[in-house]
């Protein structure tokens, strides 16, 4: 595997898992190394790793939807609704907005999204360790109403830099969700997000008869990210769960002001 694809992979896996942006940080990395390899292909390719690691590490979530839809348990046992309620207005948004979204794809506006958006996170997270927070019930027990709020504030990472698992923690923490299930919550929820945005990416891919996301260097970017993935995400919920986000907000800043400067 060429070192490079092997390094986008490592940036990925971890910064999918962490409210970092893993767009930020692949333009960054790839800009500051001179690494041109970072086609389309591998975009999608590496996304797909990203999914099936969040896939593997939710596997009892998931399995739990799948047989309270084909069996007679209930459905508000599981996580869906809080899911579906999430994921709405993305799809609305993210779909109105796809076009207009392109105007703010530069260095500039990336980085002021970053550090703006990692300050808005540890900021939240630290009120809302001063109020009444919501009881440890499960995932399944947050109100559909906050999910949706949520998704709301998911939409908004449409836009370059902002994070999608960054301000949906933000919006969790703002609806006094615990910090446990604020993380749980919004890396599920980016399940669904990712593989709505992969079947878009993929579209674009059968116009113009390119897939070659399933091959090559691709494909091997798309495991390697798959199994960083896999290895990094229980120590990085667990160390946000215990630490917070000040370290997090730190990294955004310096890395924001980076991008400025590139």
């Amino acid at each position: 595997m060429d070192l490079s694809i092997l390094f986008l992979s490592v940036i990925q896996g971890i910064s999918e898992v962490l409210p970092i942006s893993s767009s930020v940080n692949l333009h960054f990395f790839s800009a500051l190394f001179n690494i041109h390899e970072f086609s389309f292909a591998l975009k999608i390719a590496l996304h797909v790793g990203s999914l099936a690691a969040l896939l593997i590490y939710f596997h009892s979530d998931v399995i739990d939807i799948f047989r309270g839809l084909f069996t007679r348990r209930k459905i508000s046992d599981t996580c869906l609704l809080q899911l579906v309620c999430g994921t709405i207005p993305v799809v609305i948004l993210g779909f109105l907005a796809r076009d207009f979204v392109k105007e703010f794809h530069s260095q500039k506006i990336m980085g002021v999204t970053c550090i703006c958006f990692g300050i808005l996170l540890v900021m939240f997270d630290k009120l809302s360790c001063m109020q009444p927070r919501l009881s440890r019930a499960n995932i399944a027990g947050i109100s559909l109403s906050k999910s949706f709020v949520i998704g709301v504030f998911q939409s908004i990472a449409i836009f370059p830099g902002v994070s999608r698992l960054g301000i949906c923690i933000t919006a969790a923490r703002m609806l006094s969700l615990d910090r446990k299930h604020a993380i749980r919550f919004s890396l599920l929820l980016a399940i669904p997000s990712i593989l709505g945005s992969l079947v878009l990416e993929l579209y674009e891919s059968y116009k113009i008869s390119d897939f070659q996301c399933f091959q090559g260097a691709a494909l091997s970017g798309m495991i390697a990210t798959a199994l960083i993935s896999i290895i990094a995400i229980h120590p990085c919920v667990r160390y946000t769960e215990k630490r917070g986000f000040s370290l997090i907000a730190i990294y955004r800043i310096l890395v924001g002001i980076a991008i400025w400067w590139l």
